[in-house]
């Protein structure tokens, strides 16, 4: 048995684990259909059906087999059902003091040009405006050891004909992370955050909830006075910093948030 045919087999033992607990809630063919794809796309490293086909390696026509991927995917939503089951699976891992980043992005899709509900985006590493999907996601890290984990992601389209608002988005998100997590973790949102919406959310809840937002130049109210955030940044104490830098894959835009505690 040689090292390569081990690994391969160790992934493919890992990847039906992981696949068959995120998949529990559908029946059997969805869950066939779900452990193939993730399979397929680590092992031709892309997303195309006719490549993920290719791995498989049926012993019937190679278009029979992109078809019936196709038609399983065509007929279901599986983004809710999948993110509750790896947020229940990374609830177990976070603690209290982590931080629960809740950040808004978009995928770029250069070349595409069927793809129903495709979009205008604004990417986030290049900063050019291009075709492609917003999204939302959310990571738990512990700073001190630097380890990630995720909690839920979705990609959506505003010309969807179920889409409501980018607001409606990241509640849905707070709520599935108070559904596994409760009040554990400390949330936190880069600029886009500063909404009154997602104040409300965390305010009016009747358990507290700790929550970091970076203001854009909002009034604070401090001793009394009416002051602007910005001026209060630059005269008071903040002795203690801490940067967290979340990486995504190649697919997706890299993500940078910056923590100042004072």
């Amino acid at each position: 048995m040689t090292v390569e045919y081990r690994t391969v087999v160790g992934l493919k033992a890992q990847l039906s684990k992981f696949s068959g607990i995120i998949s529990r809630s559908f029946k059997q063919p969805k869950r066939r259909l779900i452990k193939e794809m993730l399979y397929g796309i680590q092992a031709s490293k892309d997303v195309k059906l006719s490549n993920i086909s290719r791995t498989l390696k049926e012993e019937q026509c190679l278009i029979k087999t992109e078809d019936r991927l196709s038609r399983n995917l065509d007929d279901e939503d599986f983004t809710d059902s999948i993110n509750r089951e790896i947020c229940r699976l990374g609830a177990t891992k976070v603690t209290d003091d982590m931080v629960i980043a809740i950040d808004p992005g978009d995928i770029r899709k250069k070349y595409a040009k069927k793809m129903e509900f495709l979009g205008r985006v604004r990417g986030g590493s290049e900063g050019e405006i291009g075709e492609g999907y917003s999204l939302c996601k959310a990571v738990a890290t512990d700073i001190e050891s630097k380890k990630v984990i995720p909690l839920c992601c979705e990609a959506y389209s505003y010309g969807a004909e179920d889409f409501k608002s980018e607001n409606a988005q990241i509640l849905k998100v707070i709520d599935t992370i108070f559904e596994h997590l409760g009040d554990r973790g400390i949330h936190a949102h880069d600029r886009g955050g500063d909404r009154g919406v997602i104040y409300a959310k965390y305010l009016r809840r009747d358990k507290p909830q700790r929550f970091v937002i970076r203001l854009v130049g909002r009034d604070l109210m401090h001793q009394g006075r009416r002051r602007n955030c910005c001026e209060l940044a630059k005269v008071l104490p903040t002795p203690y910093e801490t940067a967290l830098r979340g990486i995504k894959s190649d697919s997706l835009d890299d993500f940078q948030l910056c923590f100042d505690f004072g």
